[in-house]
């Protein structure tokens, strides 16, 4: 079972020593090793940064990604926060040129453009 010091730090005369960054990085390699995941690139990191752009994502404010995470400046938040805006800005975006080019394009598509090919592929595998 997993309780409170293995999350937080050890327990030490009845009271919980929080963890420092070295030992919370070797303690999420063990559990990651144990749970079969033992590749260079997987570390408490990038569970922090992936937990912080679905942070920016889900729209939560700088102050409660500064409270969730520990930052003490807002800058992190900010730079998590400015990503999801542009990445959702352009989705939204390129949601509605799709819809104009639908609306300018029914039942007037001839089938030969229904499929780009770009000619140095036609002559490749011709």
């Amino acid at each position: 079972m997993i309780g409170e010091e293995v999350l937080t730090g050890k327990r030490v005369g009845g009271k919980i020593v929080p963890m420092d960054k070295e030992g919370w990085a070797a303690k999420f390699k063990t559990y990651a090793i144990q749970a079969g995941i033992n590749q260079a690139k997987k570390n408490c990191h990038g569970v922090r940064k992936a937990r912080a752009e679905d942070a920016a994502y889900s729209g939560m404010t700088e102050s409660q990604m500064m409270a969730c995470f520990g930052w003490t400046d807002p800058k992190m938040a900010a730079h998590y926060i400015a990503q999801a805006n542009r990445a959702l800005l352009a989705q939204s975006g390129m949601a509605k040129l799709f819809q104009q080019d639908q609306k300018a394009n029914i039942g007037r598509r001839p089938p030969e453009n229904e499929r780009v090919t770009i000619l140095s592929n036609k002559l490749k595998f011709a």
